[in-house]
């Protein structure tokens, strides 16, 4: 008899009550523990594999819960509304692997994403740069503050892109990889928006080092779109 499929909420070794908060923390623990860069170089080739796949699921999982809609969609597949589960989503249904639909996804999806945050994000340093002038500027701080608001709309929109047509199955690899790229971005900006309310320059140097991070991850997910 074939095993059961873990489901996403034993991945993250949650309950299926969960709140969004817990959802998030469990995932930050997961990467803290589970990310396949931990002890790299003493893992044989196949515990690499492994550690990547599983990685991969974990971020699969977490994708999929903190987004309401998903999540509601993804109880309904496995029954947890008590209704049936056979009832896959079209847009689901769709995501052939042909060549045509991985040209698609890859053209109005994953490369416009990638580009638009690399663009607001390698204005990074030179917001810095200016910024560093007199912090206590009042036109310095606000034009801080729009690039700010810049990256947060980008971040938003590149989320949206990859979700807004059905995704190929050889290029999840490469989707998940972007998305956790993005979570990195993410906590990039959450650093950056501490900063304007205290100022304090720490959570600039946080905030370079976790978009040096999407950097790294969003080239790892470019490689994977070419596998």
């Amino acid at each position: 008899m074939q095993a059961r499929k873990a489901t996403y909420y034993e991945i993250l070794g949650l309950q299926v009550d969960v709140s969004n908060v817990e959802i998030k923390r469990a995932y930050r623990r997961l990467v803290k523990h589970c990310h396949p860069d931990i002890g790299h170089s003493e893992r044989t080739l196949t515990e690499q594999d492994r550690a990547n796949q599983h990685m991969m699921r974990v971020n699969e999982a977490y994708e999929t819960l903190r987004d309401k809609a998903k999540r509601a969609e993804y109880d309904h597949r496995i029954g947890l509304n008590g209704r049936s589960a056979t009832t896959v989503p079209r847009k689901m249904m769709d995501a052939t692997d042909t060549d045509q639909a991985r040209e698609q996804y890859l053209r109005r999806a994953f490369h416009p994403a990638r580009q638009s945050i690399g663009k607001v994000l390698h204005r990074y340093k030179r917001q810095l740069h200016e910024l560093s002038q007199d912090l206590y500027d009042e036109q310095l701080t606000e034009d801080f503050a729009k690039y700010v608001d810049d990256v947060e709309e980008t971040l938003a929109g590149a989320a949206h892109m990859l979700s807004a047509i059905a995704i190929p199955k050889s290029l999840k690899p490469a989707e998940l990889m972007m998305r956790y790229a993005i979570a990195q971005a993410a906590d990039g900006l959450e650093e950056m928006k501490r900063f304007c309310q205290n100022y304090d320059y720490d959570h600039l140097s946080m905030a370079g080092n976790l978009f040096r991070e999407y950097t790294d991850l969003s080239k790892k997910a470019l490689y994977l779109s070419k596998q």
